[in-house]
């Protein structure tokens, strides 16, 4: 019984010792250290957006799942993150024909999508013949038997001359989600003697976005002159004051001309230097004076808070280089700011447990907004007056107390060590009868020896 007390002892001194596992709980603002006011300069309601500031990002998650939108009274407002990267995607909603027919001067076929294809926004049009101008009809449905108009009146084209051809069989209109679509085209009045042939019909989603660029004020640049692989270079250090993320660099060069290679990497940690773009930067004689753009290689986006650019002079004095500008896409927060949302908003974040909100509304944001939102404008990072740090675990608040569980513990252990050794040895030590019945033995043994 006096074993087992000490076991359970011993286990519960453990488990005491051992991190506890979370506690999930309901979201609390108390959780985020920081907000920032969501000001507008209109009030229009409907699509609004604002652009993540460098401040925010040096504070938030880099993943940005910390983010959450409020109104005065205390009312999460779903959003919608978007990285304005400039896009140009196409991706093909394969299409199953099943009506072909022509109508008097107009040939026309009929394209099944399938059951949940999606959003399209483009149709490819093949015909036959060379040298024409044809007038296009697109209509879709969601039954195939009611047909409404998506467009009127649009045209294709090719012509050749010589060794040159020139083509447009693209029709392109607002996004869909019809699952059906017919396609009519009617023949050039010049050029065809009868309804064109209609090869093929592929509908597209494509996605052209010019993107947005935001460009980071930095904190401070240094330069120093330096070597590079052997040869006199320049390094400038860039600071940006926060940790963004950075795609490019712009720089306002006073020479006229110059042409020297260079490297950019990341300035963070000496030990860990991760190089994002090699390249040279030139301006040929007579060429307009102009900022010269740095892109990272391969589209290359680094999160960092500080950057090397090192330029190889060789025989040539350092570049005069007046102004540094980082930048990167910008990333968009959309939200719909309805009559039910109470100016003014709050954007809270710096809380590094919080996981992504994954709202409905973001689901549902298509690619291509209809239209363009309104924008909000951030004010200055404050601090939380709610804010609650988590409190720190046990051992820490009380560092003296694993001290004095693990020394409990180990006078636990040496005392079933000691008690089992002595039960060892207990165990192993002979019976006393036993012990006399052997000196009996011995004893009679030595008198029949010496008789």
């Amino acid at each position: 019984m006096k074993r087992s007390a000490i076991i359970a002892f011993v286990l519960l001194a453990l488990v005491a010792v051992a991190p506890l596992a979370p506690v999930s709980s309901q979201e609390s603002l108390s959780a985020w250290p920081y907000f920032v006011d969501v000001n507008s300069q209109s009030d229009a309601r409907g699509l609004s957006d604002f652009l993540v500031t460098a401040e925010v990002f040096g504070r938030a998650r880099e993943d940005l799942a910390d983010l959450r939108l409020y109104d005065r009274l205390q009312r999460e407002i779903p959003y919608g993150l978007r990285v304005l990267r400039k896009v140009h995607e196409s991706r093909e909603v394969k299409a199953k024909e099943f009506n072909r027919s022509a109508v008097g001067n107009a040939s026309e076929l009929s394209a099944d999508l399938g059951e949940g294809a999606g959003e399209h926004n483009e149709v490819e049009i093949d015909t036959e013949g060379d040298n024409f101008r044809r007038l296009v009809n697109l209509e879709g449905s969601d039954d195939g038997a009611e047909w409404r108009t998506i467009v009127s009146g649009a045209i294709i084209f090719r012509f050749e001359s010589n060794t040159q051809s020139i083509e447009s069989n693209r029709v392109s209109y607002p996004a869909s989600r019809y699952r059906y679509l017919r396609v009519r085209v009617f023949a050039d009045s010049l050029s065809d003697r009868a309804a064109p042939v209609i090869n093929g019909v592929e509908a597209l989603m494509v996605v052209r976005q010019e993107g947005e660029l935001v460009t980071w004020n930095t904190g401070w640049i240094e330069s120093r002159r330096t070597r590079h692989e052997g040869e006199a270079a320049t390094a400038w250090i860039i600071d940006f004051g926060n940790r963004v993320p950075c795609s490019q660099l712009t720089l306002d060069v006073s020479e006229e001309t110059f042409s020297r290679p260079y490297v950019v990497e990341t300035a963070d940690d000496p030990q860990n230097v991760l190089r994002v773009a090699t390249g040279e930067i030139t301006r040929p004689l007579g060429k307009k004076i102009a900022p010269v753009v740095i892109a990272f290689d391969e589209n290359r986006e680094v999160f960092v808070s500080k950057l090397r650019l090192i330029v190889t002079d060789y025989g040539n004095t350092s570049l005069s280089i007046e102004s540094i500008k980082p930048a990167a896409a910008a990333r968009q927060i959309v939200f719909d700011a309805s009559d039910s949302v109470s100016a003014p908003l709050r954007l809270y974040f710096g809380n590094p447990k919080a996981s992504a909100p994954r709202y409905d509304f973001e689901k549902n944001l298509p690619d291509l907004l209809k239209s363009k939102p309104v924008r909000y404008e951030l004010g200055t990072v404050q601090p939380n007056p709610v804010f609650e740090p988590e409190p720190e675990p046990l051992t820490e608040r009380l560092p003296w107390l694993i001290y004095l569980v693990l020394g409990a513990s180990s006078l636990a252990l040496a005392a079933i060590l000691i008690n089992l050794a002595r039960r060892s040895i207990r165990d192993q030590a002979p019976p006393p009868d036993a012990e006399k019945a052997e000196e009996h033995g011995s004893d009679s043994e030595r008198m029949k020896a010496e008789g």
